[in-house]
């Protein structure tokens, strides 16, 4: 089974993939849902979709270790550490420059249909 990182929540449920999103994510996430639709549904739907998802936590290391990053966006570098941290074997996002950085390559949702999953 392969283990992603997925930086947005596109594609997370996809057969024989482990996904995984950063725990910082989740709260944004929340935060739009709660701006967009309201009422108790964003915890609904957060709630379905960590169904299908592990959360990559951000810990102490991880923060300390993303202040020191390479990644010069810090919530790019945060993502990319937890995901090392977690880990993963790729970052599935749609903005792919800001982690060439990173330890673990970074591929677009496109990209990864097209990877093998074993």
């Amino acid at each position: 089974m392969r283990c992603v990182l997925f930086d947005s929540e596109d594609m997370a449920t996809q057969p024989q993939v482990q996904g995984y999103i950063s725990g910082h994510a989740v709260t944004n996430i929340f935060y739009i849902l709660r701006r967009q639709v309201g009422g108790t549904t964003p915890r609904e739907l957060l709630s379905r979709l960590l169904q299908h998802l592990q959360v990559a936590s951000v810990t102490d290391a991880v923060i300390r270790t993303a202040l020191h990053s390479s990644i010069t966006d810090f919530e790019d570098a945060v993502t990319s550490e937890a995901a090392n941290a977690a880990g993963v074997e790729v970052i599935v996002t749609r903005n792919t420059p800001d982690f060439a950085a990173a330890a673990i390559p970074a591929v677009l949702p496109e990209e990864f249909l097209l990877m093998p999953l074993e």
